[in-house]
């Protein structure tokens, strides 16, 4: 057996990062996409993640928070020109950090295109913008009313240098959903009155949508990081990047009616081993997704020893239980690693079994989880 696996760890592929980003670029038409590394590189790094990036040439970065944009710029090589774009946009006390920082707020409104204007003419210079117009999403973005007020009083955007004019898609990875050709043709009316910088309207979904909507500048987040673009509609064609271990720290053999975990919600029905795994809903795995009394056992599976063992009982804070009885006799003992993302265990397959996407088990990844970057 290889070496006794002590602590949980969380493998990141920088290399399957770049295959990634080439595929995404190869998709959209030669376009270079943005590197999204909010919520810290989607849970795996947004330093390591942003640093391979700039290596496979990109030069662009969307982060969701200020802080983030901070970190990210003082943590990538000395003398790379990367562009890094903060979702959040100007808020109101941030102007200094954000021009300290060399950071390009995406505006979202009014009173951001105002606040950064004001503060473009207080440092007697243009400032760098992004203009993110709201065409279905109804979350973020300038909405209709205020792109109207916008184009009719251009000198809003005096002093602004602007790089990016953007929109999101909300449901380009719906299947037969009618609202993505309705959101590009809003996107291109609007676009035709603000033709400053990169048009920009594609997610991961987008990508794969069609050419009539990578634009200039498309925006791939969870499909870099290895989960499909489009769930559920045949094979993922992105490659894994993280696979997530964790060791086993018991194991015991138990007859049939032994009850299982907080509640009792499983109970044997025959004699078998259990495997006690050191991971828990405090390094991410969802608890609402146990089984209830009454469920019929297994809410998911982990790999272990070359085959899928079912999660029996409820998740605690920092153990599961496994049922490792179909597997032969010291297969699987303390020490012995068990995936819980990976190849056997693809990230969109496990979100699935527990009701959620991929983007959320990824930003739930806790940091107990030993991080290992490989690459070449």
């Amino acid at each position: 057996m290889s070496a006794p696996l002590i602590r949980p760890r969380a493998t990141i592929d920088l290399d399957a990062i770049g295959r990634n980003y080439r595929l995404l670029t190869a998709r959209a038409g030669g376009r270079m996409p943005a590197g999204i590394v909010k919520a810290d590189g989607y849970g795996l790094g947004a330093v390591a993640v942003a640093r391979r990036l700039v290596a496979e040439g990109c030069d662009r970065f969307f982060v969701a928070r200020l802080d983030e944009g901070l970190s990210l710029r003082s943590a990538l090589p000395p003398g790379a020109a990367a562009e890094i774009l903060v979702l959040d946009g100007a808020q109101a006390g941030a102007e200094r950090e954000l021009i300290a920082g060399e950071l390009t707020p995406v505006l979202n409104d009014l009173g951001q295109i105002e606040r950064w204007r004001t503060a473009a003419a207080d440092a007697g210079r243009s400032l760098p913008a992004a203009l993110h117009v709201d065409t279905g999403m109804t979350r973020l973005g300038i909405p209709a009313t205020e792109a109207d007020r916008l184009s009719a009083e251009p000198s809003r955007l005096h002093g602004l240098a602007i790089s990016v004019v953007m929109s999101h898609l909300a449901s380009a990875d719906v299947p037969g959903s009618t609202q993505p050709a309705t959101q590009l043709e809003r996107f291109r009316r609007i676009r035709a009155r603000f033709p400053q910088g990169a048009a920009s309207l594609a997610n991961s979904a987008g990508v794969f949508l069609g050419s009539e909507y990578h634009l200039d500048l498309v925006r791939p987040g969870i499909s870099l990081y290895g989960g499909a673009p489009l769930p559920g509609c045949g094979q993922n064609p992105m490659a894994t990047v993280v696979t997530v271990e964790t060791p086993v720290l018991q194991v015991q053999h138990v007859e049939a009616g032994t009850t299982v975990g907080y509640g009792a919600t499983h109970e044997t029905d025959r004699p078998t081993r259990l495997a006690t795994i050191a991971a828990g809903y405090a390094d991410g795995l969802l608890r609402a997704a146990g089984p209830q009394r009454g469920s019929g056992g297994a809410c998911r599976s982990v790999a272990v020893a070359g085959s899928l063992a079912p999660v029996v009982g409820r998740v605690s804070m920092d153990l599961i239980v496994v049922d490792v009885g179909h597997l032969p006799p010291g297969a699987v003992e303390p020490g012995t690693a068990v995936e819980l993302l990976g190849p056997n265990r693809p990230v969109d397959e496990v979100a699935a079994s527990t009701g959620t996407i991929a983007n959320e088990l990824l930003t739930g990844l806790s940091l107990r989880y030993h991080r290992i970057y490989r690459s070449g």
